[in-house]
């Protein structure tokens, strides 16, 4: 039986919840569809090389890979190198697939490079809500792919996606290693090297919130790297858009918010005006600060905010 998806887990000390994300993906309905659940093992400290060898006993379809901890870019890089389905699909040790069957017949009919699905995300109190920064316009094909970014913030979570892995081959578009908010750069240059792309109304991924997630650390060092890494990001991605005035056109949107998210980051969090200085000047550099104009009233806000607070930097 060929391979429909193969679904690609970064495990790094995950020994609490990893069982429960692979039996979220045991569940479901494959509808006579071959999958695969390739577990990268980054170097973890725990029990989770015990839980894996024992999971597999009883799960064929699981491989397990294990490497020096190099973190979740170099994880997911190397499943996708391993993988052997049509698609790939990420999803992270901590969280759940929520859907009881993938989209096999969009999946597995036409070769559309990339497909959407939404995510819902759930509390610590329980509570699941969707999360998403628009509600596109579902089963509507867009070639390219890159033509859907126009006006939008794209949702950079990989894990809102399934990707054709032939593409990503193709145009070796991969994960950056060693940064933070890799999604952001990964998502959106995959979108710009994409043929298509379909959004399915379709409730796939379970995204669990921590206390102590990356995305929500409260250490001010971390806090500071990221914020470093999306200068990074921000960086190359501009660079890529002046390469193609028609790429500048479909991804100016998503950079614009991408500067947005960046001060928004820098105001809310607890930074010395030092520091504030280093990235909004790095931001100057770029061309991002003060933030380009657009006509929805809360950005003209917070654009006309962040000009007087942080003009004297």
């Amino acid at each position: 039986m060929s391979i429909l998806l193969s679904f690609i887990i970064p495990a790094y000390n995950a020994e609490p919840y990893l069982r429960e994300c692979l039996d979220s993906i045991g569940r479901l309905n494959m509808r006579g569809h071959g999958f695969e659940i390739i577990v990268v093992d980054d170097g973890s400290t725990d029990g989770t090389g015990e839980l894996l060898a024992n999971y597999q006993k009883t799960h064929a379809e699981v491989v397990v890979l294990s490497q020096e901890n190099r973190g979740l870019s170099a994880a997911r890089n190397a499943g996708v190198r391993c993988a052997k389905g049509k698609y790939v699909c990420f999803v992270d040790a901590d969280d759940h697939i929520y859907a009881a069957q993938p989209p096999v017949d969009v999946l597995g009919g036409q070769d559309i490079d990339i497909v959407g699905v939404n995510i819902l995300q759930v509390d610590g109190a329980g509570k699941r809500m969707p999360y998403r920064r628009y509600v596109p316009p579902y089963n509507h094909l867009y070639v390219p792919a890159r033509t859907f970014m126009q006006g939008r913030n794209l949702m950079p979570c990989a894990v809102a996606y399934f990707f054709r892995r032939a593409f990503l081959e193709q145009e070796n578009v991969h994960f950056t290693e060693g940064i933070y908010h890799e999604d952001e750069d990964f998502t959106v240059r995959a979108f710009v090297q994409a043929s298509s792309f379909m959004a399915l109304n379709v409730d796939w991924y379970e995204r669990l919130l921590h206390a102590e997630s990356i995305t929500t650390t409260k250490d001010v060092l971390k806090q500071q790297q990221k914020l470093r890494d999306l200068v990074k990001v921000l960086s190359r991605l501009d660079g890529m858009a002046q390469s193609d005035s028609e790429w500048r056109a479909c991804m100016q949107y998503k950079l614009d918010y991408l500067a947005v998210d960046m001060l928004r980051l820098l105001l809310r969090q607890r930074h010395t005006r030092q520091f504030q200085r280093e990235i909004v000047g790095a931001m100057r550099e770029l061309g991002y600060f003060p933030l380009r104009w657009h006509s929805e009233w809360k950005y003209v806000l917070f654009n006309a905010y962040t000009r007087v607070v942080l003009c004297n930097l």
